[in-house]
């Protein structure tokens, strides 16, 4: 089978589509009783309106300037690097997904442990002072929050 694209179509309509639809969640996710022009929304919705804009044109870069690659899907694409690191990076999505899933589930603590042994796993770390000293650093994190400055991690 073959398929002509290439990846500034792809990424640019994934995070326009990303974009948009964060843009659209700001107002239910990060509520403010400030009625000023700055408050806590604008700072997310200039850096997504950003993300948007930038996104856009990279696909339209990718639509209209740059040379479509002809990809065919064979034995010898599927043992390439190429498809080899399109699922390493597939991989990697998973897991940040799982996270957000289990830190709006388990919390802070959980998915955060979660994190560190998945992304450690991920990259083949095989001293447990790796993860010894990210337990440590997340655990300080969530002293620091709780404690320090009196904020509630989920």
């Amino acid at each position: 089978m073959k398929v002509k694209i290439n990846a500034e179509i792809v990424a640019g309509l994934l995070f326009t589509i990303a974009a948009g639809i964060l843009f659209l969640m700001i107002p239910t996710e990060i509520k403010t009783l400030e009625t000023t022009e700055i408050n806590a929304q604008t700072v997310p919705k200039i850096a997504l309106g950003g993300l948007a804009i930038f996104s856009f044109l990279l696909f339209l870069q990718g639509l209209f300037l740059l040379p479509k690659k002809e990809i065919v899907f064979s034995q010898e694409f599927y043992a390439s690097r190429v498809f080899k690191d399109s699922i390493r990076s597939l991989i990697y999505i998973a897991i940040v997904i799982v996270y957000v899933v289990l830190f709006k589930l388990l919390g802070f603590i959980a998915s955060n442990i979660y994190l560190i042994f998945a992304v450690l796993m991920y990259y083949g770390a095989r001293k447990k002072s790796y993860y010894a000293i990210a337990l440590f650093i997340s655990a300080l994190v969530y002293l620091v929050f709780s404690v320090v400055l009196n904020i509630s991690l989920p």
